[in-house]
């Protein structure tokens, strides 16, 4: 059995390899004629099939070896590109995927089923049925359930049948005619060198066999030796094992002995029930999954492609930190505290490029998820009798691997509902004025030190008054309260909230975009809706680059410090004040009245309030506030630590990070703050 490593390394090359063959197939539905595409999706599976069979995947080659004969028919222009083509591809690439991360969840129907689609789609409807295939020409595909038969054959020769002309491997050429074959051999009869009789077999065999031939035509292969010859044939189930229980099989047979057989048999046959219930409940949980789930890929590679250049850099700057301990250690025995200070403003700005480069390791191109985007719009939209198509732009746009893998679930939420919710029907659209064919547009982008994702469709928009009547009905709103816009969009992130006017496997149960903000502001980011009615909807995500280390501006309130994300910070002012301020104040900047926090009473900090307060001016989107704080403290680098679930109900906190002298510094959140002042909400009391 190949080593676990390696198995590892070919699974996260295959998964990169069918990512490609999926994006591929979309593309390819967009443009036919491309010939280089194709030649590159044929590549890529002839790849996966080669690698797959010589790192164990029986299974997996069998099955992409049907998929590369259908596409070298479209390659040598034998089969022209077409919906029904594409269709079954895409479908067989999820049955590939299941193949490489989860084999017991695909049913040999489920394959099989595909294979005589692929093979009609091919106009080979009269061609042999998959499990025929001859093991000498081709990798044999997997056998029908019920057509097939898994064995398990005990054969001891006799010692004397060299003398009587008999050769026992012309058993096992015969056995391999009729299926996979699986020998074990057995040496531990074998005497000494300078005691064996060379005309006498003293190994014998146990041999695994998959095939569709009965009992009877078995056993008449050993007609002729059956008296001379020990044969014993057990069955071990009515259809084909899968490759990894042929090989817990074959690891038990070869650390047996001869007269274990009868306790084999009983286990083999346990572990057969076993494996057959767990791959009945596999199947079948596999079927109830929801769309959304089956959406996403089942497996993702957990390594990183690095750069070698960000490797040399990381070398270079570590061989100049073993360079600054050793002067370290000198200049602490000279006493010298000028030569002490350069050595650690040195040491600042190496551990500050280092902190770079190790965070740049972690970053990743959000394209690298916009084919799993593109084919969830695809297949959404065919599943609800609409045509829709999903755009990406600015996929080299960075980000932190943890915060897109965090990412995909409320984006998948939100691409659902600009699909179900936003794009209509072809034939409304068309009478609209507009293209069959619905847009859904998702565009990345850095702003200052954050991530903005906009996504976009060109649908009817936000049915506001369908809003507000739901909004009475769920006692959000008062029957004739006036309401603006904004209030009305923000509804639609209430949990429970749904506009559907029936629940379907898409929508209408209310939950989904309550979660996506839940989530988006979890990350320490921000979530704004808008609407065009007639033009669409856009949603607006906002994300810090990294949820690992921060720029922070550290700032005191009494005794208490609190860390202030600078990339939300705009500027600093300074004010005198007579009397105890209240909450939410408001201050000038830029000739304008915004809103003041007070963080001492927000988070009730006890103490004398100063008579000289500094305003820290920190925005989230195009909303500004003033954070009144004590003192400045300065600028530092904040390594950030999740608070413990007991106190998740803390509002206004997303962090805490470790100062210096170990004490803690809480890192406020200032989206949830902003958002406070936005809603007309007074900030209430957030102390632990």
């Amino acid at each position: 059995m190949v080593a676990p490593d390696h198995a590892q390394v070919f699974r996260e090359e295959a998964l990169e390899l069918l990512t490609e063959v999926e994006q591929l197939l979309l593309e390819l539905e967009v443009d036919p004629s491309d010939g280089e595409k194709v030649a590159r999706l044929f590549r890529a599976m002839h790849t996966v099939k080669g690698s797959g069979a010589m790192f164990g995947f029986d299974d997996l080659a069998s099955f992409t070896h049907e998929m590369e004969t259908l596409w070298d028919m479209v390659r040598t222009g034998q089969l022209p590109i077409g919906k029904e083509l594409l269709d079954v591809s895409l479908r067989s690439r999820d049955c590939m995927l299941k193949l490489l991360t989860n084999p017991d969840n695909v049913t040999a129907e489920a394959s099989n089923e595909l294979i005589t689609q692929m093979r009609a789609v091919a106009g080979r409807e009269e061609a042999e049925a998959p499990g025929t295939t001859n093991v000498s020409k081709a990798p044999q595909a997997i056998a029908q359930r019920g057509s097939a038969f898994t064995w398990w054959l005990r054969y001891r020769p006799a010692p004397d049948c060299f003398l009587c002309g008999v050769d026992p491997t012309i058993f096992f050429r015969e056995l391999s005619g009729l299926g996979k074959v699986y020998p074990i051999v057995h040496w531990e009869a074998v005497p000494p060198l300078e005691t064996m009789e060379p005309e006498s077999v003293a190994v014998w065999w146990d041999v695994l066999l998959v095939t569709q031939t009965g009992k009877d035509d078995l056993q008449g292969i050993f007609v002729f030796v059956e008296d001379e010859h020990e044969v014993h044939l057990t069955s071990l189930a009515n259809e084909p094992l899968r490759q990894e229980d042929l090989y817990a099989f074959r690891a038990l047979l070869a650390a047996s002995k001869w007269e274990d057989a009868p306790t084999l048999a009983k286990e083999m046959a346990r572990q057969v029930a076993h494996f057959m219930a767990a791959r009945q409940d596999g199947a079948q949980a596999d079927e109830t999954q929801p769309a959304k789930a089956r959406s996403k890929d089942v497996g993702s590679a957990s390594s990183i492609r690095v750069d070698s250049a960000r490797l040399d850099s990381m070398v270079d700057l570590v061989g100049e930190l073993v360079v600054i301990e050793s002067r370290l250690f000198q200049t602490v025995g000279s006493g010298d505290r000028s030569q002490l200070r350069a050595i650690a403003e040195e040491l600042q700005r190496l551990s500050s490029q280092l902190r770079d480069e190790v965070l740049g390791l972690r970053m990743v191109s959000i394209g690298g998820i916009f084919g799993t985007f593109r084919r969830l719009v695809r297949d959404l939209a065919d599943s609800l009798g609409k045509s829709a198509v999903f755009i990406g732009e600015g996929g080299d746009t960075e980000l932190d691997k943890n915060v897109i893998d965090r990412l995909k679930d409320p984006l998948v939420h939100i691409l659902r509902n600009c699909v179900d919710h936003g794009i209509e029907p072809a034939e409304k659209r068309v009478a609209a004025g507009k293209p069959a064919q619905g847009t859904v547009r998702l565009r990345a982008e850095h702003v200052g030190g954050e991530v903005r994702i906009s996504i976009s469709d060109d649908g009817s928009g936000v049915n506001l008054e369908r809003v507000k009547q739901k909004a009475v009905e769920k006692g959000l709103l008062a029957p004739g309260e006036d309401v603006d816009e904004r209030q009305l969009l923000d509804f639609l992130f209430s949990p429970g909230f749904s506009t559907a006017s029936k629940i379907s496997s898409v929508s209408g149960r209310g939950v989904g975009m309550d979660v996506v903000k839940k989530n988006i502001e979890a990350m320490r980011g921000g979530v704004n809706l808008e609407s065009h009615p007639g033009r669409g909807s856009t949603i607006t995500v906002r994300l810090p680059l990294t949820l690992a280390i921060i720029d922070g501006l550290q700032v005191r309130v009494g005794s208490e410090y609190y860390t202030i994300p600078l990339a939300a910070t705009r500027a600093c002012l300074e004010r005198f004040i007579e009397e105890t301020p209240p909450h939410v104040d408001v201050i000038t900047w830029h000739g304008r009245m915004i809103p003041c926090l007070s963080l001492r009473g927000i988070f009730e900090v006890a103490g004398q309030q100063p008579d000289y307060e500094r305003v820290i001016i920190v925005a989230a989107g195009d909303m500004e506030v003033g954070l009144a704080v004590d003192v400045v403290v300065g600028q530092r680098q904040a390594v950030i630590k999740r608070l413990n679930d007991v106190y998740r109900s803390v509002d206004y906190v997303s962090g805490t990070t470790v100062n210096g002298d170990g004490t803690i510094s809480l890192i406020l959140d200032v989206a949830k703050l902003v958002h406070a002042v936005v809603s007309s909400e007074t900030p209430g009391h957030a102390s632990a």
